[in-house]
This record gives structure tokens, sequence and C-alpha cells, in this order.
């Protein structure tokens, strides 16, 4: 755009030029015949005598040349065009050194009589030239000379050719400029539409391959920022991910000991709440890994049959006790991700809902766009207050106060009463990292619904309508 603009503008300043450039060739036709007439009468007055001359005006006004005797010439005026310098050119030609002259500025009108402008000069077929001068005869005697010269038959049509000036000299150009413009600025983003890219998948995978360090200085440059980001990137969340497994392998030890002497008490009921005290400690800490890890740099992007790994996940459910079903008219299909990472996904949001609910229902259903395979886990347990929704798959986050006072846990981490509030935020994370999300919503008349949205990883998706 802003070359566009530009070549606008140096456009209007040649339109100036080409305007100039029209003026004199449509004032050179009648300039050089009327000048040649003046200067015919001129030389005429020199041969004929003064007492002739009366007769002689009215032979030439009979021809379109008017006359008249002055005592001095007119005050000399400011010649500007090319048309005042070309008459002034053919007078001095013509008339030669024996004559001084006064050329008048030269005067054109269009095929109305209105002075020539712009607007006129595009629709005037045969413009006229007004020409005068004063000139001095041999004898000593001045007379002013004024003459009306047309184009000697020539139709010039300025319009005609100010249309080929603007499709030759604007358009063309102007195509040409936005072509180039185009091209050039596609080769010149396309880096930055590579860097984007790769930072789109860094988002949501942080072991995404590097960019390529190729290119001018200043993409190289930019990649190799780029890449060293990303290395700083993995180096922290390695160090994160080594600390709390340093941490977690600390502790483990304390509680092996603390389990040990649990096991020594007299009191059952003291037993059993001392037991699930450090079973919950340790899902605290296994849910707290997850969720640093994310997903699992070594586990590679496979096409994942939806429908094996939600009949996979309801039947382990099912062999705990869980009452978990794949509803009918469930869409059947492939997405692309990791395996046995969006299983975890799947597998924790059914793990809450039988933590809340006692059981749920899994479908899933092709999205409108047909863009995205939708994965929904519902159950009718206590659902979550509307204003709880989004800050539920935040780390940590127990989902209100009335689901606290459930009989079973909080999220979906297994292994204890309240688990670490970690499990909605780990699915969403996952969910993420499969260039998915994460929706939470309350269904009409009690209960959660989970929705999980992934691309599809072709356009293979059919509906399968036999029960599962």
């Amino acid at each position: 755009m802003i070359l566009v603009i530009g070549m606008l503008a140096t456009q209007l300043v040649t339109g100036t030029v080409w305007f100039d450039a029209r003026y004199g060739r449509v004032a050179e036709v009648p300039v050089r015949s009327g000048g040649a007439r003046i200067a015919d009468a001129v030389k005429l007055f020199d041969v004929v005598p003064p007492a002739e001359r009366g007769a002689l005006m009215q032979r030439l006004r009979a021809t379109g040349v008017e006359v008249r005797n002055i005592d001095a010439p007119a005050a000399q005026q400011r010649m500007s065009h090319f048309s005042d310098d070309l008459f002034d050119s053919v007078l001095t030609s013509q008339l030669g050194p024996m004559h001084a002259f006064v050329a008048h500025p030269v005067v054109l009108y269009d095929d109305t009589g209105e002075p020539l402008a712009l607007a006129t000069l595009l629709r005037a077929h045969a413009p006229t030239a007004h020409l005068a001068a004063d000139v001095r005869l041999q004898d000593g005697q001045w007379m002013s000379l004024a003459v009306v010269a047309g184009q000697a038959g020539l139709d010039l049509r300025p319009g005609a050719a100010f249309a080929d000036y603007f499709v030759r000299i604007y358009l063309a150009r102007i195509f040409a400029v936005i072509l180039i413009a185009v091209i050039a600025v596609r080769i010149a983003l396309r880096p930055l539409a590579r860097m984007s890219a790769a930072a789109d998948r860094l988002g949501r995978d942080i072991h995404s391959p590097p960019l390529d360090e190729n290119g001018p200085v200043e993409v190289r440059r930019a990649a190799q920022t780029f890449n060293a980001m990303q290395h700083r990137l993995i180096e922290a969340m390695q160090a994160r991910t080594a600390f709390l497994a340093s941490v977690s392998h600390d502790l483990r030890s304390p509680l092996t000991r603390l389990r040990l002497r649990a096991e020594t008490l007299s009191d059952p009921a003291q037993r059993e709440r001392f037991r699930q005290d450090l079973m919950e400690m340790e899902a605290m800490i296994a849910a707290s890994l997850d969720h640093v890890r994310g997903v699992p740099s070594g586990e590679a992007l496979r096409d994942v049959d939806i429908e094996a790994l939600l009949r996979a996940v309801a039947e382990d459910a099912r062999e705990t006790g869980g009452d978990v079903r794949v509803r009918d008219q469930s869409a059947s299909g492939t997405v692309r991700g990791y395996p046995r990472t969006l299983r975890r996904c799947v597998q924790n949001l059914v793990d809450n809902a039988l933590r809340y609910a006692g059981g749920c229902r899994l479908s899933a259903h092709l999205s409108a766009q047909g863009t995205h395979l939708e994965i929904v886990v519902e159950d009718r347990g206590p659902g979550i207050p509307d204003a709880e929704l989004s800050a539920a798959v935040e780390p940590f986050v127990r989902g209100g106060a009335h689901r606290q006072g459930a009989e079973q846990g909080h999220d979906g981490v297994p292994g204890g009463p309240d688990g670490a509030g970690l499990g909605l935020a780990i699915a969403r994370t996952i969910a993420q990292a499969h260039d998915g999300s994460l929706i939470l919503s309350n269904r009409p008349g009690g209960g959660l619904r989970a929705e999980l949205h992934l691309p599809v990883a072709g356009p293979d998706i059919a509906l399968d309508t036999h029960t599962k």
C-alpha cells in the first residue's frame, strides 16, 4: 500500500508535466500558423506606402488579422508556457533583427470558446490559439496585431490520448508495482510465516523441531534467537521436572517408613485413616509430576482410533466397579496425537466423573465444520458453579465447595478422597498439546459435561451406529 501511494503521488507530479506537454502540443500548430500570418502582415505594411495602410488594415481584418496603430508597445509580460516560447521563436525567425516586437502570452480556447484547462483540454477536439504582438515597422511605426489560429483541419482528440496515457502510465505501472510488491512482500514475509508456525508448534509441543537457520543474515539471527529461546525453555522445564522428581524421590523413603509405622497401629480405624492420608500424599506427588511433564518427549505422534480408546477406558472403569458406558450414535474415526497421553487425558475426565458421580457416559461427535472430533464425558454429579467453571481447569483448584462435601474425591487423580486438584488441569494441558481444547459446562438437570475438542486426522470420520 505504501508503494502504491508513493507511485500515485509520483504519477500526479508527472501528470502536471504531461499537461504542460499536451498543452504545448495543442498550441504548436496554431502558434506556428498564427505567428506566420502576423509576420506576413508586418512585411506587407513595410512595403505599402503609409497612405494605403488603412485599406490594407481593412483587407487584413477580413482575413481574421486585427491590426491597429499604437504609439508604444505594451509592457513585456511573463512568458511561462512552451507555446509562449514557440510564438516568440516564430516571430524572431520570421521578422528578423530589423523589427522589434513584444509578444503577448498565448491564450488557448476550447471548442466552446472557454479558456483551455485540464477538463476542457481532455474533451476539446480542435482548440484555437489567440495570438497578439506589438511590432515596430521599418519606418518606426508601432502596430498591434492579433490573430485567431486553429488546428488547420487536425482532430487531436486529446481525451483519447489522455486515456491511452492513463492506461499505459498509471494503470500499467500501478499493476506492475503491486505485482512486484506482492511478490517481494511474500518472499520477505516467508521467514516470518515459518517463525509464526514454529511459535505455534512450540506452544503445543516444546520439543517441536527447531527452525532452519538459513536465509539472509537477519533471518538467520532471528531463527538462532528463537532456537536459543526454545532450548532455554526446554532446559527450564527439565530443571523443574528434575527438581520435582528429586523431591518425589526424597519423599518416598519417609512415606515408606510412615506406611510401615501405620501398619503397627492397633486401632483399625486410625490405621485406615493414616493409610488414606499417605495414599493421598503419593497421589498428589504423582499428579504434580504428571502436570509438570505434560506430554512426554519420547512419545511419537500416531493416528489414534477414538472408538477403541473410549471402549478401552470404559472397560477399565467397569472392571473397577465404575458405571461407564459409550453412547450409541458415537462417531468413530482417528485423531493425530500421542496415544498414551491422550488416553490419560480421557481417563482423567472419566476418573473425575467417577469420583463425584459414580459413573458417566462417553460419546464422540464430529463438529459441524467437520474439522474437530468432540469427545464428551457426561455425569449426573453435583456439577460446578458456573462462576467457577473456568477456574476448575487451573492447577490445584478443586471445583467448588459443594463438591468438596461429596462422598468421593475432587478431581481426576485416583488414589485418594481429595486429590490434588490437578486432574482437569492435566487434561487441559494434554488437549492443548494436541491443538485442541477442554470445555466444561453444567448439564440441564444436574451434572457436569466435559467436552474434549481434537482436530481430526483426515476426512475419513464416519458415523458408526452400532451399540458400543
